[in-house]
């Protein structure tokens, strides 16, 4: 009885913690959407940004534990000043662009995959009719993959990023997270 248990207990951990390398091995791509939202500051003038979608693209390989994702999103925000000011940033849209890559690291128990994701590339904000600027900054996250077989599969993600830009010749700080969700396809 005991050898009985104690051979149910490791077939058991095998089934849950070891991986199927096939669903985890290929090249992908897919659409994402979302939600951004941000916590913009202004050279030490609070700002207001509505909660808005996101959409965007991403491509990528995954070998086993690790993946290498080539990533674009958009969103659009406006901003509201929360105090008086003498410049016309009150009721602007900006537009605000992610291109860049993310390194993934997966931790998968069967189809479910969650993973820890750090992303390096260019940020692009630009206010209407105002100014636009480009960074290159580090964004970090966490996210979950459900795979639904062998070539398809879901996910959710959340990342954060405190982002510098200079608008206008003034300090413009967009920190803040984006929730996403996605398919996969794998080829």
């Amino acid at each position: 009885m005991k050898k009985t248990a104690v051979l149910f207990c490791v077939v058991l951990i095998i089934a849950v913690f070891v991986p199927d390398i096939n669903a985890q091995t290929g090249i992908y791509i897919g659409p994402q959407a979302g939600i951004s939202v941000p916590k913009p500051t202004l050279d030490g003038v609070e700002l207001t940004a509505d909660t808005t979608f996101l959409y965007g693209l991403r491509l990528g390989v995954k070998i086993a534990m690790v993946g290498i994702e080539l990533n674009y999103f958009q969103a659009a925000h406006n901003l509201d000043l929360e105090e008086v000011a003498l410049f016309g940033w009150n009721e602007r849209e900006v537009d605000y662009n992610y291109l860049g890559l993310n390194l993934k690291w997966f931790f998968p128990i069967v189809f479910i995959h969650p993973y820890l994701t750090v992303g390096y590339g260019y940020y692009t904000a630009d206010l209407t009719s105002i100014d636009k600027d480009t960074v290159r900054k580090l964004n970090v996250g966490a996210g979950i993959e459900i795979h639904l077989g062998k070539k398809f599969s879901v996910l959710a993600e959340g990342k954060y990023q405190n982002l510098d830009f200079s608008l206008d010749e003034m300090d413009f700080n967009f920190k803040g997270f984006t929730f996403s969700g996605g398919l996969s396809v794998y080829f």
